[in-house]
């Protein structure tokens, strides 16, 4: 792509960064796991220091369907507003990444609006594939229903749950699942950069190939690894987030897109189901944004951010 289309001050940001951030792709096809012990090593390499005033614990919880444990790595300020409930989910194309890698974010966020944020450490593929990680976030949510009051003195009644790109994914998927349970605790869905389907189809995804940060052969292989080879092109529900049959049951959203993101027209996409069933929503599209451009530190950063805490919790 052209990346004179990059927004200039971002653009400078992103090649200020003195290391590769890009993935091969042949490891990420045939060794993820290399991806994956790269990415725990390096957050533990590069740690955020914590605020004093924000608590940071892991609380463990058996999955419903093989009872392995799944970690929930909460931030909770000293004064936070028990109306204020976050559960969050990392991105990482379903195959790398731990809640660890967006500390500084989580801070932002548990500070500024006194939140109390469940970060949820679902299990990776393509050691879990779908509906694993989908089933992981299903699971917290239930805990965070059926415990959040007694443990971590929060108001469960009144929920919003976001994600970044495959954690975008998984947070939408798990909104969809809760609504087809009756489950009306989440009031607020905000989907950063989100995945939405496995159909590969859209213009941004076809313009994209060769994008910084993400491109549409990272997302084949991602979809790869999540599905198996088997099921890579069919729509599954909770998988595919268009294949779904009752949009109008769904929470008011919020969706971020960005303009060079082979993922735009997903969001745009899912944006306008939501609009068609008579969801509350609104999209945002930044103009010359690149995927993940929020974890670079420019303008356009600094006004997304503003953005997000001014709608997280509506």
């Amino acid at each position: 792509m052209d990346l004179n289309r990059i927004n200039k001050e971002l653009r400078a940001s992103i090649e200020s960064i003195p290391y590769s951030l890009e993935l091969d792709e042949n490891i990420f096809l045939n060794a993820p796991e290399v991806i994956q012990k790269e990415r725990i090593e390096f957050s533990k390499a590069n740690p955020v220091k914590r605020p004093d005033y924000i608590k940071v614990k892991d609380i463990f919880i058996p999955s419903s369907v093989d009872g392995e444990e799944i970690r929930l790595h909460i931030y909770q300020p000293e004064k936070f507003n028990r109306n204020k409930t976050l559960i969050y989910f990392h991105g990482g194309g379903y195959v790398f990444g731990l809640p660890e890698q967006v500390d500084s974010q989580m801070f932002e966020i548990a500070d500024g609006l006194q939140a109390t944020i469940v970060s949820v450490d679902y299990r990776l593929t393509p050691q879990h594939k779908f509906p694993i990680p989908v089933l992981d976030g299903f699971d917290t949510l239930k805990w965070v229903i059926d415990n959040g009051g007694p443990q971590l003195g929060i108001d469960p009644e009144n929920l919003t749950i976001s994600g970044a790109s495959a954690g975008g994914h998984l947070a939408a998927a798990v909104t969809q699942m809760a609504a087809d349970q009756n489950i009306d605790n989440i009031k607020h869905q905000f989907l950063l950069y989100p995945v939405i389907h496995n159909g590969l189809n859209t213009p941004s995804m076809q313009e994209f190939t060769d994008s910084p940060l993400w491109s549409r052969k990272y997302a084949e292989i991602a979809w790869q690894h999540f599905l198996g080879k088997e099921n890579r092109n069919k729509s599954i529900t909770y998988s595919d987030l268009t294949h779904y049959r009752n949009f109008s049951a769904l929470p008011q959203t919020t969706i971020v897109a960005c303009e060079l993101d082979p993922l735009r027209d997903e969001g745009i996409e899912f944006s306008q189901l939501l609009y068609q069933a008579g969801v509350a929503t609104e999209l945002w599209v930044v103009p010359g944004a690149v995927h993940v451009f929020d974890l670079f530190d420019c303008p356009l950063t600094n006004e997304y951010k503003k953005f997000m805490m001014s709608k997280l919790f509506k």
